[in-house]
């Protein structure tokens, strides 16, 4: 009888297993985003499939980051991109005067045209808030979007430092396209358990 129980549970632990591997699609390797300046208020983002997308920023947004593909949710196709500013361009010599602020941006393909979905702070000087792959330690980390992964459902983003509105920290959030919005889903950093 239990090895019979024992049995079950490996078969379910292989079968989330397996479904985890074949949801999961990769969105960013480091170095295969691709930087873009911003030149007057505009970007250009050409995509692997040819296609190219302008978009109209604001004049702080120093430059953006984005993957070139377009990602497959419900049927929909959506883009990623990150947009970089300075955390405190006015006083340049103190807090924070070289960090960063970096904030995820998720379009939907309609057409020619995106449209904005979601938008989150995934990095910030400020506020203390990174990513895991930002902190990797090598070189280039600053470009490391690895933390953000795509699957058939949305996104997830994996954290180095962020915490949730009670202050509890954060280990990855995930953002389900559920009607027509992505809803954030978060995964608590748990403790070790005591043998």
């Amino acid at each position: 009888m239990q090895t019979m129980c024992w049995v079950n549970k490996l078969a379910k632990g292989l079968v989330f297993f397996l479904l985890g591997l074949y949801v999961i699609d990769p969105v960013y390797a480091g170095a295969d985003s691709s930087r873009v300046k911003n030149k007057d208020g505009q970007v250009l983002l050409q995509m692997v499939d040819g296609t190219v997308y302008g978009l109209e920023l604001i004049s702080d947004v120093e430059s953006v980051f984005y993957d070139k593909d377009k990602h497959l949710v419900e049927g929909g196709n959506y883009i990623s991109l990150f947009q970089v500013s300075s955390s405190n361009s006015a006083n340049p010599a103190g807090l924070c005067g070289a960090g960063s602020e970096i904030w995820l941006y998720v379009y939907q393909v309609v057409g020619a045209t995106l449209i904005e979905k979601t938008k989150r702070l995934v990095s910030s000087c400020l506020r203390s808030i990174s990513m895991a792959g930002q902190n990797s330690g090598e070189a280039g980390q600053d470009a490391d979007f690895s933390s953000v992964q795509w699957n058939l459902r949305g996104f997830s983003i994996e954290w180095f430092d962020h915490v949730d509105a009670a202050g509890r920290p954060l280990q990855l959030s995930n953002f389900v396209l559920h009607g027509g919005d992505f809803l954030q889903q978060d995964v608590l950093i748990q403790d070790n358990p005591k043998n």
